[in-house]
């Protein structure tokens, strides 16, 4: 596990909640680079889940990876084989089938894509990487 890659993919995946967060909140677009409809995606009843944003517990995961990462940069033995890996582990596999929930719902249901979404599942996807190789 290298924490730097921990680190940056955390603070990608904050960036990315955190903007969609912002724009919902304040109701401002989405800007797409690619030209896909994502204030359709995340502003549809899939946007909440047991009437919270998405974007809450996500900005709090990645705030998880990061602040472990951190500590992992300082020791790099300190949470491997500990209470707290695994942990942060599991986190990172309930995010990353939250995850590809949320992409299936895109794909199948409502037929539109959000390229923030799709960053924010990768860098998910990548941070469990992380953990486990």
């Amino acid at each position: 596990m290298n924490p730097i890659y921990l680190i940056i993919l955390s603070l990608i995946g904050f960036a990315v909640s955190f903007y969609i967060y912002y724009s919902k909140k304040y109701d401002k677009p989405l800007h797409c680079v690619i030209g896909q409809d994502c204030d359709a995606v995340v502003k549809s009843k899939y946007g909440k889940t047991f009437g919270i944003e998405n974007t809450i517990p996500g900005m709090l995961y990645y705030a998880l990876i990061f602040a472990y990462g951190i500590a992992a940069l300082s020791n790099r033995n300190l949470f491997k084989d500990n209470l707290i890996y695994y942990f942060v582990v599991i986190a990172s596999i309930a995010s990353v089938l939250f995850a590809v929930y949320l992409a299936s719902v895109q794909a199948f249901v409502l037929k539109k894509w959000c390229e923030y979404c799709i960053v924010s599942s990768i860098a998910s996807l990548l941070i469990l990487l992380a953990l486990i190789l």
